[in-house]
């Protein structure tokens, strides 16, 4: 089986061709994965950043999310059939860091990191999406918008941004998106209200175009809380995949769940067309490495997605 490996710390992850393909548990479905994506979680990985945190069981598989096509099912399995269109993410540390989905095979447990595929959504996208965007829907929750609300989303332009802008101008909220100048068409077309310019003091920029705050802010940048806070009303809600909420009343710092009732909500907005997955480029498995590379050196709107079968 091929799969992108991580051998040991202080290696680049490279193509293996020689790993078993896995086998199913009676409690598991086999998939033939398709498509995935690059995430933030995956260069940590790579880097080591994880090390002191979690046990690392070497090789490591990087990836996290996936679509694919169930390829067997174990005896216990009720809820998929080979054939099924699948996909998910599995979490980066179960309980160890091991398995991921930059491979040709994975198994996962029935009931939990795999819904069905909508019908209408392709492979490619529903295979760069689901992590991003149940992070986002995870953060527009915890925040709790109401119609005319105003939010500030930091990050706007990355798969998180890209899904909480949407799913915020669905709510009805006011989306103030700090960006670059070739920025602004993607993110009005996404439901951005309000591009300002990310250089520079942007909680200045907002208290000038909003001078009694914002009622509420996403930071998908921020590794420490107070970056923007003297943009926000007082009470204001924030929200961080990042750690970067702070703590108090109406401060959420977050963690997407692969959970089958989030996929399948997930997998009910995709259908829908309320949340589209912007695809900025993609790279076939054997490139996962420049995958990873571009993840951290090119301005992305949107994800960055692998090709794996």
């Amino acid at each position: 089986m091929r799969a992108i490996t991580l051998d040991e710390l202080g290696t680049q992850p490279a193509l293996r061709a020689d790993l078993p393909a896995p086998t199913s548990a009676p409690d598991e479905v086999l998939i033939q994965v398709r498509a995935s994506s690059v995430n933030p979680v995956d260069a940590a990985i790579a880097a080591g950043r994880l090390k002191d945190m979690v046990q690392h069981d070497f090789p490591i598989t990087l990836g996290r999310d996936y679509a694919g096509v169930v390829e067997q099912v174990g005896s216990e399995v009720t809820g998929f059939v080979a054939g099924d269109e699948v996909f998910g993410f599995i979490g980066a540390m179960n309980p160890t860091v091991h398995a991921g989905t930059w491979a040709e095979f994975i198994v996962v447990p029935d009931g939990v990191s795999i819904a069905r595929k909508p019908v209408g959504v392709d492979l490619a996208t529903a295979g760069a999406g689901a992590l991003a965007a149940i992070t986002a829907i995870s953060a527009i929750d915890a925040l709790a918008l109401d119609q005319g609300d105003t939010l500030l989303v930091v990050g706007a332009t990355g798969g998180v941004g890209s899904a909480a802008v949407q799913l915020a101008a669905a709510a009805g909220a006011t989306v103030i998106a700090a960006a670059l100048p070739e920025d602004e068409d993607y993110l009005r077309a996404l439901g951005g209200a309000d591009i300002l310019p990310r250089k520079g003091d942007l909680a200045a920029a907002v208290r000038e175009r909003y001078p009694e705050g914002v009622d509420a802010l996403l930071d998908n940048v921020s590794y420490a809380p107070g970056a923007y806070d003297t943009a926000l009303k007082d009470g204001a809600r924030v929200a961080s995949p990042n750690n970067a909420a702070g703590e108090g009343p109406g401060r959420t710092n977050l963690m997407a769940a692969p959970t089958s009732e989030n996929l399948q909500r997930l997998a009910r907005l995709l259908d829908a067309g309320t949340v589209k997955v912007p695809i900025h480029q993609t790279y076939p498995l054997e490139q996962a490495a420049a995958a990873l590379n571009a993840l951290a050196t090119t301005h992305t709107q949107g994800k960055i997605a692998l090709q794996v079968a």
